[in-house]
């Protein structure tokens, strides 16, 4: 085995480093050597860039909300699932959250500066009343189907479970 003094220096600074003295290990590298895929962190303003102007952004998802709220008022979700689903589908896009919290909050901030920001707002806002009512209905769709636990509900489903009992 042949050493070189490249690779012996560069063994020596590992050496150093390892043990925890500071000294000055100067190794001699080609610059192809290093490698060029580091990734870079990208700065707040570089992740929003990526989103377009906000205001755009707002209008065109008021544009969005707008013609789901028309989908919606249709009665075309049977369920809260599918109206949830329906409204992740059609909000797709520039206003979902890029899961990086700084980049996520500034960009809320610049959109809640928009004039049509309050009508996107309201728009939300009618659509989560439609969710609550509908997930209301279920709700009692399902205390209905447990009449037959002799009015006891959910805790007469339990007990005859646990008993292990079972009306048919």
């Amino acid at each position: 085995m042949k050493f070189d003094s490249k690779s012996i220096k560069l063994s020596f600074c590992i050496l150093v480093a390892i043990l925890g003295a500071t000294t000055g290990c100067i190794v001699e590298t080609n610059e192809n050597d290093v490698s060029q895929d580091v990734p870079k962190e990208l700065t707040i303003q570089e992740i929003n860039a990526d989103r377009g102007d906000a205001c755009e952004c707002v209008n065109a998802s008021l544009l969005k909300i707008n013609s789901f709220i028309g989908i919606m008022n249709g009665e075309e979700f049977s369920n809260s699932q599918f109206l949830n689903e329906g409204l992740t589908i059609a909000m797709e896009g520039c206003m979902e959250a890029k899961g990086h919290r700084e980049a996520d909050r500034a960009w809320s901030d610049a959109m809640a500066e928009c004039e049509s920001f309050t009508q996107v707002r309201d728009a939300m806002l009618e659509v989560r009343k439609r969710a609550i009512a509908l997930k209301n209905i279920e709700q009692e769709e399902f205390a209905k189907t447990t009449d037959y636990s002799n009015g006891m509900g959910a805790a007469g489903i339990l007990d005859r479970l646990r008993d292990g009992t079972q009306v048919n």
